[in-house]
């Protein structure tokens, strides 16, 4: 009886193979040099990713933000996809040629090849997408302008009474009073919550927090900034009046009521440093609105309000509808509660410094939403609603190093700082009708210290405090009493 001969190789199998990983149908085929062609590219994409990922899953993530970064993965995902195609159609027909007499691939073939090539471009097409989605939203956020979000300031705007205290502006042409470099080993950047509601007349800044990493101690300190504060040095000479609000500031510049050396959101941003005593590297500006789209977008979000609000003046800015209340305990918020929460500051046992230190909750609260696995969902949308409502000047190839720093820190290393009362005094202009306060320098200076050490400008001097007296109500004149004529006596 004769021996049977060689096992015949399976043209299904060998194209599996390779739809497994590249090269390994050529290897089954006995093609080792084909199978090398293949499967090293791909084993070089694999050890690139587990370079990247060295340092963690959302490290890895976070790589994605640098839209150069991003359009490399786009360009390394469609190559990957086209060598797949071609090593399981090469696998097949490889191992298939001489089985058909007519050398034609069957049906049969056809569509075991169809179903893996086909899986391939989903894969690889959703993949690709991404990436491009990736590269897409943040060459807006990276490679824009602030002025994007907002458009021209409106020419109906009319400037404070008392933009310069003493009544004149300085001169239009100086230099800085203080220089402000960076400061090695550490990073402070300036986050912005931007108002720019069609119903306003100015562009508002008015969440402002300044976020600082000493990299040597792995320590953060948050400090909120007052939007209401005025009567402030400007780092570049002057000092604005009780009723000159540093929210505004950036308006102010752009309409020339005030002369800085500095572009606006510069000049905002060095004024910042300057008055918390910190250099400030980098800033991040989003809008409001934005802000509230990306609320609603995962689904709210949950916090525990300290206290009840009550606040009878809270303006939804539809034109129609005011007031804002909200009892203390756990609530669940969607996006139009979340930004009356951050944003009310009237009524009884409410303020600016406690909306501040709300802001800091619902930010903390926002980002732990956004980083739960079931939000991949919304991702499209959500980067979409990012690329148009977030614009920063931070370095993209940086964020994966920053996220990286930022899993090593516990959060007893963080410190979070309100600047109100005793860092402010509070009703400066209330006599005039005007709500601002006025930030106590004095003592922002041994805090400065305490937080940032040497590193702070206000190290090793005297610092006195700047605030000015509160402003006195004006009487208003009174009608002199009309006086009748004498009469005269009759003839």
């Amino acid at each position: 009886m004769p021996s049977p001969g060689p096992r015949r190789k399976s043209p299904p199998l060998a194209a599996f193979l390779s739809f497994l990983w590249p090269g390994l149908g050529q290897l089954y085929a006995g093609r080792r040099r084909q199978a090398a062609i293949f499967g090293l590219p791909a084993l070089a994409v694999l050890l690139i990713v587990l370079y990247q990922a060295r340092q963690g899953l959302s490290v890895l993530v976070a790589r994605f933000v640098d839209p150069g970064f991003a359009m490399a993965a786009l360009l390394i995902i469609l190559a990957l996809g086209a060598l797949r195609i071609a090593s399981v159609a090469l696998a097949y027909v490889t191992v298939d040629r001489g089985a058909s007499r007519s050398g034609k691939i069957s049906r049969n073939g056809r569509a075991i090849l169809g179903i893996l090539i086909a899986l391939i471009v989903v894969t690889h097409g959703v993949g690709g997408a991404f990436a491009y989605m990736d590269y897409s939203t943040f060459s807006q956020i990276f490679g824009g302008s602030p002025s994007d979000l907002v458009g021209e300031p409106a020419s109906s705007a009319t400037p404070p009474p008392d933009i310069y205290a003493g009544g004149s502006p300085p001169p239009a042409s100086f230099g800085p009073t203080e220089t402000q470099t960076p400061i090695p080993g550490r990073v402070t950047i300036l986050l912005a919550g931007l108002d720019s509601y069609v119903t306003r007349t100015e562009h508002l800044y008015d969440s402002i927090m300044v976020v600082s990493l000493d990299e040597t101690t792995n320590k953060v300190a948050m400090v909120s900034v007052p939007r209401d504060s005025a009567a402030f040095p400007l780092y570049f000479g002057g000092t604005v009046g009780p009723t000159t609000r540093i929210n505004s500031l950036v308006s102010y510049i752009e309409h020339g009521w005030i002369k800085s050396p500095d572009a606006p959101l510069a000049s905002f941003v060095n004024e910042i440093g300057y008055l918390v005593g910190i250099p400030i590297d980098y800033y991040a500006v989003m809008d409001l609105a934005g802000f509230m789209k990306m609320i609603d977008l995962v689904g709210g979000i949950d916090i525990v309000n300290p206290s009840a609000i009550d606040d009878p003046t809270y303006d939804w800015l539809d034109g129609v509808h005011h007031g804002f209340t909200l009892s203390a305990g756990p609530h669940h918020l969607d996006g139009k509660t979340a930004l009356a929460y951050v944003r009310s500051r009237h009524g009884a046992n409410n303020n600016d410094y406690k909306r501040e230190s709300r802001q800091q909750q619902v930010m903390i609260a926002l980002e732990h939403k956004m980083a739960s696995p079931n939000m991949i969902v919304q991702l499209p949308t959500l980067m979409q609603t990012l690329g148009s409502s977030v614009r920063t000047n931070f370095p993209a190839n940086q964020v994966a190093d920053m996220v990286a720093l930022g899993d090593q820190i516990p959060s007893s290393n963080i410190t979070e700082i309100v600047l109100g009362p005793p860092y402010s005094d509070t009703g400066i202009a209330a006599a005039v009708g005007v709500s601002t306060s006025c930030l106590r320098l004095d003592k922002i200076a041994t805090l400065s210290v305490q937080l940032f050490g040497d590193d702070s400008r206000y190290f090793g001097k005297k610092q006195a405090d700047t605030c000015p007296a509160p402003l006195k109500a004006t009487p208003k004149p009174t009608a002199k009493p009309t006086t009748a004529p004498a009469a005269t006596p009759s003839s």
